[in-house]
């Protein structure tokens, strides 16, 4: 008696298991964005609009893919406008691991930016801006958007005043709130960056 209980708790088992592992398979398939609405249109309460996708803000037009070694490019800070659709053949960005770069056919990918020199490169040309900042995204069709709180070129920098700026920043350390103590990081960070950046143009 108690062997066939043992048996069927055995068996109640395995069905629970592969049941798991087969939802597991399930959620594990890949979707794109018309499978994530159709999937948050079951879920979400009615009055929930689906949330947008990176992808539904880039133009997926033909003259704004990936054509041969060049991609398009924009980069953006909310008050000025670097580039738009600009076709590039590299681009490298300032990663919070590290500097990166991006080329034609690069895999999607989110990255968060620290302050640094963004070169946005064409045969022999390249253009350098530096940026207090931000995110960069390779979306599926090959378009890639940088997107900056604030971006210069390094001749509107003024070294003396940076590395004032880097002083006074380096003299405030510890002193503060928490609130002034993480914005006197932020700056030092920021600063330290541009300091070197303006040191290793000259």
């Amino acid at each position: 008696m108690l062997r066939n209980a043992a048996r069927r708790l055995l068996a109640a088992g395995q069905r629970s298991v592969s049941t798991s592992a087969m939802r597991m398979e399930e959620a594990a398939l890949p979707a794109g964005p018309k499978e994530f609405a159709d999937a948050w249109a079951k879920k979400a309460p009615s009055t929930m609009a689906v949330p947008e996708l990176p992808s539904n803000f880039t133009n997926v037009s033909t003259e704004n893919q990936t054509q041969g070694d060049l991609f398009p490019v924009n980069f953006y800070t909310p008050h000025s406008v670097m580039a738009d659709g600009t076709k590039k053949d590299s681009v490298t960005l300032p990663g919070i691991d590290g500097y990166f770069g991006i080329k034609a056919n690069h895999v999607p990918i989110i990255a968060q930016l620290r302050p640094g020199i963004v070169e946005l490169a064409s045969g022999a040309e390249t253009e350098k801006f530096f940026i207090s900042g931000g995110f960069a995204f390779v979306h599926p069709n090959g378009v890639a958007d940088i997107c900056a709180l604030e971006a210069g070129t390094l001749d509107q920098f003024d070294p003396a005043q940076v590395k004032a700026a880097l002083a006074a920043a380096n003299s405030a350390q510890g002193q503060g709130d928490e609130y002034d103590q993480a914005a006197n990081r932020a700056a030092l960070e920021l600063y330290g960056a541009l300091d070197s950046a303006l040191e290793n143009k000259a």
